[in-house]
């Protein structure tokens, strides 16, 4: 099957992306399948608590590239670094499709709410776009019992 005849059946394009996805080629690889289709855009930051757990480690301490001054890493300071890596994930993508003139709609969705997930792709046959350190994960499983199609994109 060619990429034009599975356009005609895709209804919704989702982008996983997490803090360490190749954006740039997740997007080129959107564009691939977006261009006979018409296809609603939509990009998921997947939240992991990876900061939130190192942060809860009474050892973890941060150092600073230009000092090389350590100090301790603090649930603020989690949320903050947290916070930085959503906003530069949705600049970068907001300015892939401005560029491209996609609209894209943004979302974070925490690894656990299947919910949210379910309500993504009810009702629409739904393409996934995701890194390839996804690949494994419950979330992957749950799109591809849902009948989404998935591509990985290699880390």
């Amino acid at each position: 099957m060619t990429r034009n005849e599975q356009n005609v059946r895709i209804e919704r394009i989702v982008i996983a992306i997490t803090e360490l996805s190749p954006v740039q080629r997740m997007w080129s690889e959107a564009l691939h399948f977006i261009r006979e289709s018409r296809a609603d855009l939509h990009a998921l930051f997947v939240e992991d608590k990876q900061w939130h757990r190192a942060a809860s480690l009474g050892f973890t301490r941060e150092i600073s590239r230009l000092s090389g001054k350590g100090e301790h890493f603090t649930l603020q300071r989690a949320i903050e670094v947290h916070q930085d890596a959503i906003n530069r994930a949705r600049q970068q993508l907001q300015q892939l499709a401005a560029e491209t003139e996609h609209v894209l709609a943004f979302e974070v969705l925490p690894e656990s709410d299947r919910e949210r997930l379910r309500k993504l792709v009810e009702g629409s046959r739904c393409l996934v776009i995701a890194p390839s350190q996804l690949a494994n994960e419950p979330l992957i499983d749950e799109l591809r019992q849902r009948g989404c199609q998935v591509v990985l994109i290699s880390v």
